[in-house]
């Protein structure tokens, strides 16, 4: 059977890396425009920038996610392989919290859904995996890229996000803000200002091998 991951090309012994797809985006945000423009001390009357200010917002959580690998949240994610290997699927981003489904397609080319008496999620494992049960098998799958799809529920309420996190969105929108290109008076700003990696490290979900 083809491996199309690049990984496996290379010869490396890493597992196969999965491709992530947006599929349903979360429906609300960490902070709101309010509490954002009250953070900034803008009257809450003006309103020339709401508009500029709830993109920071996106931009500052954009940022906050890709550091972390958590999804904020609550939306739901697919990942797709080429097929299974070794005896877990790898689900890169945290904190999952429901497995909508495990589906591939059969050596045929037939679209199925796998048992969910062949898997456990391991949901205290960060980037959250599933592994086959103990009687588990994982089959064989058609020859072609993207064989295996994974959808689940990533993220949670708004209102759970710690603090920490919350006060780093903070922090990243003020910094954008206040200086609206990368240089500022002949100065380099900070990718990533320190205070932000400090609140956002013992956050951050690394990867398992």
């Amino acid at each position: 059977m083809i491996n199309y991951n690049i990984n496996y090309l290379r010869q490396d012994k890493y597992p196969d890396f999965g491709v992530l797809d947006l599929k349903t985006p979360p429906t609300e945000r960490p902070i709101t425009l309010a509490q954002a423009k009250s953070f900034l001390r803008i009257d809450s009357d003006y309103d020339d920038d709401d508009a500029y200010i709830t993109s920071l917002i996106d931009v500052a959580v954009g940022v906050v996610e890709e550091f972390t690998r958590r999804r904020l949240c609550a939306q739901t994610y697919r990942i797709f392989y080429s097929e299974f290997v070794g005896d877990y699927i790898d689900l890169q981003i945290g904190k999952v919290s429901i497995i909508n489904h495990v589906k591939y397609r059969d050596v045929n080319g037939v679209t199925q859904t796998l048992p969910e008496s062949e898997y456990e999620f391991a949901k205290y494992i960060y980037p959250n995996r599933i592994y086959l049960s103990p009687d588990g098998s994982f089959p064989n799958t058609y020859d072609s890229p993207n064989s295996i799809e994974v959808e689940f529920v990533v993220g949670g309420a708004a209102a759970t996000i710690p603090s920490p996190i919350i006060q780093a969105i903070y922090i990243i929108v003020g910094r954008y803000y206040e200086n609206r290109q990368d240089v500022v008076l002949g100065t380099q700003v900070q990718e990533l200002p320190l205070m932000v990696d400090h609140l956002l490290t013992p956050f951050r979900l690394l990867e398992l091998w």
